[in-house]
């Protein structure tokens, strides 16, 4: 049986983050989701999985950077401009202190995802 835990997920209206860089490529990227474990973020670069990688925060969030291991990359949309964004989730090396508050949501942060395929024609 797989060991699941679950970790308290912060939506992207935490407002000491009004931004974020994936180090040492400084690429910006837009955050979706954070937990003490990990961070969701929506970015143009596209990250190899398992790669280590350090996450700035912009906007006064503490501490400013955090360094972690991709867990996932997965294209998330094209934009308007034709170019993929990505969905990066990054596994943080230590925990961190994030405080719970309204917008939490309870979430599965380890163990299977499902997986569910659709025949499209």
């Amino acid at each position: 049986m797989a060991h699941t835990t679950t970790s308290a997920r912060r939506t992207s209206s935490v407002r000491e983050i009004t931004g974020l860089r994936f180090l040492p490529d400084d690429a910006p990227g837009v955050l979706v989701n954070i937990s003490q474990t990990g961070v969701l973020a929506e970015t143009a670069m596209r990250c190899r999985v398992g790669g280590a990688i350090t996450v700035a925060f912009e906007g006064g969030f503490e501490p400013a950077t955090v360094t972690g291991r991709v867990a996932r990359c997965e294209v998330a949309v094209m934009g308007p401009d034709g170019l993929l964004r990505y969905h990066v989730g990054v596994e943080f090396d230590s925990p961190l202190d994030v405080e719970d508050d309204q917008d939490t949501q309870e979430i599965r942060t380890a163990g299977p995802r499902p997986t569910t395929k659709k025949n499209r024609w």
